[in-house]
This record gives C-alpha cells, structure tokens and sequence, in this order.
C-alpha cells in the first residue's frame, strides 16, 4: 500500500539511507506505524499547500521529485512539528514576541506573522519550485500613445 508518493515505507528507508548525511528525525520515530503517520503528514502538507499546484497523477520526473520533497518534509516534521505546533499556538493567539526566550515571530523577509502560513523547509520549496502555481513573471511598462508630455518613468505625483 503506497504512502502518498512512497510506494512502501522499505522505499522511504532507503531514501533516508542513500540520500541523506543525517536523518535523525526519521531514525528516532520508535516504529513502522509512526513512519507511517509522518510520511502521511508530509504528503498532506506538501500536496494541500496554496502555493503548489500538485497534479493528482504525476508524470514519472515529477514523481522523482515529489518523492524527495515528502522524505525532506518527513524529516523537518519528525525533528520539528511539536516546537512548530507550539509556536503556531502562540501566533494564533496573537503572540508577537515572548520575552524570557527573547523570540520574534516573523517570517523571512517580512514583519508581518502570518499565523495561517505553513512552514515549509527551503531544500522542500526547491524541489517544489516547478509545481509552483504563481511563477515570478516581470511587469513590463511601455510608453503609450497619450496626451500628457510625460514618459512613463515620470514621477507625476505632485501634478
């Protein structure tokens, strides 16, 4: 019986084995039904992300990389989901910053916490990187035929 993408947990082992300098997140999980548990949890986040579009059947190159991408989420999760879950707990209630621990909240690159994101490990957003349903397209602007004497890069705010 498949594990989301993982054929069998003897697949997801040798993963771990071969692919990984460390794996102490999926070593330390005490049984098969554990393992499991986590695999299930990983190809949950990944495959429900906003972000993503994931195809419900995917092609064998993309199977490759979803593979890795649930293994890489297995292993954040194992090591990191109950500090995770406690931290979310925290920005849920509208925690910005705990002072003993001296934290901040916030996400990379903004000052804004968003308690709804979902963590997602950055080796994780590169394998993703081709399912992503927003790709970073440029925005062009091209003077138009128009009255105004004014190019397109004239600052026009104090007319």
């Amino acid at each position: 019986m498949s594990i989301g993408w993982m054929a069998t947990l003897a697949e997801a082992d040798t993963y771990f084995f071969t692919e990984r300098i460390s794996s102490s997140g999926w070593d330390g999980l005490v049984n098969d039904a554990a393992k499991t548990r986590a695999l299930n949890n990983a190809y949950n986040r990944i495959y429900y992300l906003k972000d993503y579009s994931i195809p419900s059947s995917p092609t064998a190159a993309q199977l490759v990389i979803l593979k890795k991408a649930q293994c890489e989420m297995t292993e954040y999760l194992a090591i990191h989901l109950a500090d995770e879950d406690r931290r979310k707990g925290l920005q849920a209630q509208g925690v910005a910053g705990a002072g003993i621990v001296k934290e901040t909240y916030v996400r990379f690159g903004s000052d804004v916490i968003q308690a709804d994101d979902v963590p997602v490990p950055p080796f994780v957003k590169q394998l993703l990187e081709s399912f992503a349903a927003f790709k970073n397209t440029p925005f062009y602007s091209v003077d138009i035929d128009r009255d105004e004497d004014e190019a397109v890069s004239e600052d026009v705010t104090d007319l």
